[in-house]
């Protein structure tokens, strides 16, 4: 029989519901899960034929209530681990779990904590001394790993770093196409109110002047589309915005001379990954966990998280495109391997093996466990 493992979700971004999803369909066929998460999360997770309940960690009477669901699958299933996906539903856990069964809990943080998803005073005093309870805690990139080690005082040794899960589906003898006069940047993701569109149309709007020919291929859609398109109508670049709906990025990649990566909700898009895999040049927000990822790579340019920064990087890009794009197209193989998604997952998997390795199951009684009933 499969070990049974239980994944709690917290409400997030696109980049956490791709990695959950790439998780699922990983280890759906390895382990016999059951899901606790929102009730968007489990909307978007539905189609993959996993039983999910509903539970809301965000929250004070969410959160009591979301303690007692957890508890109750527990108890339920006993499951051999626990994977929590995001800070809140980390913090539950810690918080509701006895010691002996959070120790084989594994975190996975695809962001930094963002403002107002817990109280100051919580993250201050109690968040820190939570996290050091997790069996093991796997990052999207090594900001995140440097919060904990230095910030929460978490052992270095139980922090993992593991790039978002990503298939190369861009052909591999891709070729930018020839003869054009200027520029065809992309931008890819959900069109909502992070404003990451925003910096994009007003670099484009900004070099127009210069750089006539100058097209932005957006590939998108969302609740914020006809305000996207008017504000492109607002600052004169309504000739120069293409919007093609949702569209893959790998299609998208395929028609681009560079991809466009602003600071975004999620603090490392999933889009920067794909624009590494496929092998095209990006011109991308030296922030967070963007500047973390590109800040070794010959073929990415860093750059404010502004209007007047990317517009630099596009026009210097485009000064040596040729080069730019076959430099991309050499780095894939290496990003090809570090974003594999069955050594991701195989990693995962394999931190499994060594919580369940490590800790007999054990069967919870809540009603002695002390477990900490006010962590929240």
């Amino acid at each position: 029989m499969s070990e049974k493992v239980l994944v709690l979700l917290s409400s997030g971004g696109e980049a956490m519901r791709r990695s959950v999803r790439a998780y699922i369909s990983a280890a759906r066929g390895r382990y016999e899960l059951r899901i606790l998460a929102p009730d968007a999360e489990a909307k978007a997770f539905r189609d993959l034929g996993i039983p999910i309940e509903s539970w809301r960690p965000a929250g004070l009477f969410n959160v009591l209530r979301s303690i007692g669901a957890l508890r109750r699958a527990v108890e339920r299933d006993n499951p051999a681990i626990v994977h929590c996906f995001g800070w809140t539903a980390a913090a539950v856990a810690m918080g509701a779990l006895p010691s002996r069964f959070a120790s084989r809990t594994i975190v996975s943080l695809q962001d930094p904590i963002r403002d107002n998803e817990m109280p100051k005073a919580f993250v201050d005093k109690r968040l820190p001394e939570l996290m050091t309870r997790a069996g093991a805690i796997v990052c999207a990139y090594a900001g995140i790993k440097r919060a904990l080690v230095n910030g929460f005082h978490v052992a270095a040794d139980r922090v993992t770093v593991l790039g978002y899960p990503v298939v190369s589906n861009t052909p591999r003898d891709l070729a930018r196409p020839p003869g054009r006069r200027g520029p065809i940047v992309g931008w890819s993701g959900p069109l909502i109110a992070d404003r990451s569109w925003e910096v994009a149309i007003d670099a484009v709007s900004q070099l127009i002047p210069d750089m006539p020919e100058i097209d932005l291929w957006i590939a998108g859609d969302g609740p914020v589309k006809t305000l996207v398109k008017a504000h492109a109508r607002e600052r004169g670049a309504q000739n120069a915005v293409t919007f093609f709906g949702p569209m893959p990025t790998p299609d998208l990649i395929s028609g681009i001379d560079m991809l466009l990566v602003p600071q975004s909700r999620d603090g490392l898009p999933y889009q920067l990954i794909e624009g590494l895999v496929g092998g095209v040049p990006i011109v991308a927000s030296n922030i967070g966990g963007i500047a973390d990822t590109l800040i070794d790579r010959p073929t990415a340019w860093l750059v404010p998280n502004d209007a007047e920064g990317f517009a630099d990087g596009i026009r210097d890009a485009w000064s040596r495109i040729d080069d730019a794009w076959l430099d991309a197209q050499a780095q894939r193989i290496p990003a090809i391997a570090e974003f594999d998604p069955e050594r991701i997952h195989g990693e995962i998997f394999a931190i499994y093996d060594r919580l369940i390795a490590q800790t007999a199951a054990v069967a919870v009684d809540f009603t002695s466990s002390g477990a900490a009933d006010d962590a929240l």
